[in-house]
């Protein structure tokens, strides 16, 4: 389908004139990938609509279902390996397949670093796929994956291309993520094989990209970031690419804190109403979904962890209701 005709099913684009579309064929934009690849400055001034307008068109171009005969390859679902997670996911029309944006939030310590290795592992478990895991905080455990390894019995040639398949680079700042993913689409561009068969990034986790940028004399620095890696991200899905990334919910009057340790000192207890994830109201605008990661309400904090059980909660979504929840388990093979 024509760029045109694709800019013309979305809310922001059907506000722009015949005149409008036919500058972007004119100056060689002709798809999806050639307007989010077109600088935002250049797409402003070419079309006479603000900076943000143009976000917010990338933005809903990138959520439009993709049609599966656009590049010869089925839109192809993938589903997490959870049978809860995956009924959960399938009531609320947001299954885990090519182009979906996930956030997973979650306080500190609650078993968001377990669910994401979990997800990754049955990603190239299940397709044969390559696995990009992007670790921020530098606590990624191949211990930790062998061991739910060895805990499904599997045998030794599985379980070396299942940890051939996950490669691990580290990005310490938000400039370090950027360049990762800009460099990997890069590979895609120039049709680099192990690029071509990475079909999943996780990040582990945003948050501590942006623990350095606290407060309002850093805001503007790191609203700019954020859409930079926004850019980045939607382009990528565009393409097929799907994402899980990791943040840290705090109480809501701390959800624009930057501290990716969390409130020690507050005993009183969250609940889902209180916990926010971080990095404001631009960013909560990216994913196509937001899960929360949460101990059960009617358990305790020691309960819980002799238990493993864990509730996923659904906070918003994009392509379908949002709320809804189920119940996971954290053990030795992984969160089930």
């Amino acid at each position: 389908m024509q760029l045109q005709l694709k800019i013309l099913r979305t809310p922001s684009g059907k506000l722009l004139s015949e005149y409008q579309l036919n500058l972007l064929s004119k100056n060689n934009i002709n798809s999806v990938l050639d307007f989010h690849e077109a600088d935002e400055k250049k797409l402003h001034q070419m079309l006479d609509i603000s900076v943000e307008s143009v976000r917010d068109l990338k933005k809903e171009l990138s959520q439009l279902p993709k049609d599966s005969g656009e590049d010869g390859t089925p839109d192809l679902e993938y589903g997490t390996g959870m049978e809860e997670l995956d009924k959960l996911l399938d009531s609320v029309e947001q299954p885990f397949k090519q182009g979906r944006v996930w956030e997973l939030s979650g306080q500190t310590g609650v078993g968001k670093t377990h669910l994401m290795h979990t997800l990754a592992l049955n990603f190239v478990w299940k397709h044969g796929l390559k696995v990009l895991f992007v670790d921020t905080k530098r606590d990624f455990s191949c211990q930790r994956i062998q061991d739910m390894l060895r805990a499904r019995h599997l045998d030794k040639d599985t379980c070396e291309r299942a940890m051939k398949a996950i490669q691990v680079v580290e990005a310490r700042t938000a400039p370090d993520l950027i360049d990762i993913l800009k460099a990997f689409d890069q590979q895609l561009t120039s049709n680099v094989q192990a690029a071509m068969q990475t079909k999943l990034v996780v990040i582990d986790s945003l948050a501590a990209c942006f623990v350095h940028y606290r407060g309002k004399r850093m805001q503007m620095l790191r609203k700019s970031l954020l859409v930079d890696l926004a850019c980045k991200i939607r382009k990528l899905a565009v393409q097929g690419v799907a994402f899980i990334i990791g943040n840290l919910s705090f109480f809501e009057r701390d959800a624009d804190n930057c501290n990716d340790e969390g409130d020690g000192n507050n005993e009183e207890r969250a609940t889902r109403h209180q916990l926010e994830p971080m990095l404001g109201a631009y960013w909560s605008s990216v994913c196509t979904l937001r899960l929360s990661l949460e101990l059960p309400v009617d358990d305790d904090d020691s309960a819980g962890q002799v238990d493993g059980l864990r509730l996923v909660h659904v906070l918003s979504n994009t392509y379908g209701p949002p709320g809804g929840h189920c119940l996971v388990r954290i053990t030795q093979a992984g969160v089930v």
